[in-house]
């Protein structure tokens, strides 16, 4: 049934509402095993849990899990929509498809760690959806019984590609084997060609993102610049010199002793990325759980769109 037509139902109304209530209920409940879950899960093989992860108190549901709620009940109502009578097995596990992902999300950007026990509940997730699909005949992810093998090993290859790359350019890391594990199993949920769409999307999610962050950027380092230039101005005008501003600048800014310009306040999580990590890494899996929950919340209309572009040859 389409979409629209479900809509209209009085079943596709009861379930709207329900993939909204569950939505809220079930991002309170991830934010709660983030929590809980063991500290050295969102810590490096080698590396000590600092005192915030042994605290509990990693992820508080009245700030980010308010937008976090929202978020999610879209994605449940638009999957139940596209996957709806006769496809009730689709709209669960990729409910909890979706579900795992925001979590992996969560833990990457606050923790820069990607925590294995989510990567392999999720590659369990696709495992058993990819069966399925093959199984039954859908071919709404595979069309073969190769493809999650295929996709798999494609994810996987891609992000050892990167981060091979990375150390021979930068000499460095350009990718997390975190990032390589959770692609293998996104792949094995994509499939082939579809990992190919997924990373297309994750590149385009962190473009954007990148874009969004440099402008931010801009934006807020010229405010700053132009409340020192009045302060200046100010100081001088009542005698002060420019030296004493300077002074005082510094002294007062309790979280800036090095005289570097002080940084502004982000979404939780984001001021405290990376903490314990060296600040150059980029985390990658947020944009590689959102190229999956894309891809299971829009399939038709992803695959729609690449078949009218590959009419235009």
């Amino acid at each position: 049934m389409q979409p629209l037509d479900y809509l209209n139902t009085t079943g596709g109304m009861i379930w709207t509402a329900a993939c909204v209530l569950f939505g809220i209920l079930l991002t309170w409940l991830y934010y709660k095993v983030i929590n809980i879950i063991p500290a050295k899960w969102l810590c490096d093989y080698n590396e000590t849990p600092s005192p915030e992860l042994l605290s509990g108190k990693r992820v508080s549901y009245l700030r980010s899990g308010i937008i976090m709620s929202a978020v999610t009940a879209a994605c449940l109502v638009i999957c139940r929509l596209q996957f709806n009578k006769g496809y009730d097995i689709y709209f669960v596990m990729f409910a909890m498809i979706i579900i795992v992902a925001l979590m992996i999300a969560i833990c990457d950007i606050k923790y820069l760690i990607i925590p294995d026990q989510f990567t392999i509940a999720l590659a369990v997730l696709g495992l058993a959806v990819s069966i399925y699909d093959i199984i039954r005949g859908y071919g709404i992810l595979h069309g073969a019984w190769w493809s999650p093998l295929a996709g798999a090993a494609m994810g996987a290859a891609v992000m050892l590609l990167i981060d091979l790359i990375g150390k021979l350019i930068y000499k460095k890391e350009g990718m997390g084997f975190g990032d390589v594990k959770l692609f293998a199993a996104v792949g094995m949920i994509t499939g082939f060609p579809g990992t190919i769409l997924a990373f297309i999307i994750s590149l385009i999610s962190a473009t954007i993102c990148f874009c969004v962050i440099m402008v931010v950027s801009r934006i807020l380092a010229r405010k700053a610049a132009r409340r020192t230039e009045t302060a200046v101005a100010e100081l001088e005008t009542s005698g002060e010199t420019a030296e004493a501003v300077a002074s005082q600048g510094t002294q007062d800014s309790p979280d800036n002793t090095d005289g570097s310009a002080p940084e502004e306040e982000t979404a939780e999580g984001v001021e405290e990325q990376g903490e314990g990590h060296s600040g150059s890494y980029l985390a990658f899996g947020p944009y590689i759980a959102i190229a999956l929950i894309c891809y299971l919340v829009f399939n038709d209309f992803i695959y729609n769109m690449v078949e009218l572009y590959l009419r235009l040859f």
